[in-house]
C-alpha cells in the first residue's frame, strides 16, 4: 500500500513536469524591441537624459562598470549616470550584434564607440573610446523589455601608471 502511494505521487510529478511548457524562443517581434530598447539608450545617452537612461532599467538593475564598483536599483543607476555625464557631452554609437535567449530573458552581445567632450572647454577631452557591452534583459509584465543587468569595457587597455618620482639622494 505505502509503495503504491509513492508510485502513485511518483507519476503525479512525472505528469506534471511533462504538462510544463519549455520556454518559447525569441520572436522577431521581441528582438526588435530589445533592439529598439538598445538605440533608445544611446539616443538618452547622447542628450544627456538620465531619466531616459534610467528609465530602460528594472528596478533591480544591477550595472557593472569598468573600474568603478557596480550600481544596484534605480537611485544607484541614476546617480551613476548623473556622475558620468555630469562634466562630458558624447557621442555614443551602439551596434548591437548578437541576441540571445527564450522566454522572459535575452542578453544582447555589442559593440560601441564613444567620443567625449568637455562642458568646460579649457580641459583636454579623453581620447576616442571603443569597447564592447553586454546586457541582459528581462520581458516586464506590460510585455516591454527592461535591462536587468548591463557591463561594457574597452577595447584598449587602460593607460599605464605614471613613472614614481626620481628619489634624490
Amino acid at each position: 500500500m505505502r509503495i503504491t502511494r509513492f508510485a502513485a505521487l511518483g507519476m503525479v510529478f512525472a505528469a506534471l513536469a511533462a504538462c510544463q511548457q519549455a520556454p518559447q524562443p525569441l520572436s522577431p517581434a521581441d528582438e526588435a524591441a530589445i533592439r529598439a530598447a538598445d538605440s533608445s539608450f544611446a539616443v538618452a545617452f547622447n542628450a544627456v537624459n538620465v531619466e531616459g537612461m534610467t528609465s530602460l532599467y528594472a528596478a533591480d538593475a544591477v550595472i557593472q562598470p569598468p573600474n568603478m564598483p557596480e550600481a544596484a536599483g534605480t537611485e544607484a543607476i541614476r546617480q551613476l549616470w548623473t556622475g558620468l555625464t555630469s562634466q562630458t557631452t558624447a557621442n555614443l554609437t551602439l551596434t548591437p550584434g548578437r541576441i540571445s535567449g527564450e522566454g522572459n530573458m535575452a542578453l544582447l552581445l555589442g559593440s560601441y564607440h564613444l567620443v567625449l567632450a568637455m562642458k568646460d572647454t579649457t580641459q583636454a577631452a579623453p581620447p576616442p573610446e571603443d569597447g564592447k557591452y553586454l546586457i541582459v534583459t528581462m520581458r516586464q509584465a506590460d510585455g516591454s523589455w527592461k535591462i536587468v543587468a548591463d557591463s561594457w569595457s574597452p577595447n584598449a587597455a587602460p593607460a599605464a601608471p605614471a613613472p614614481a618620482p626620481a628619489r634624490r639622494r
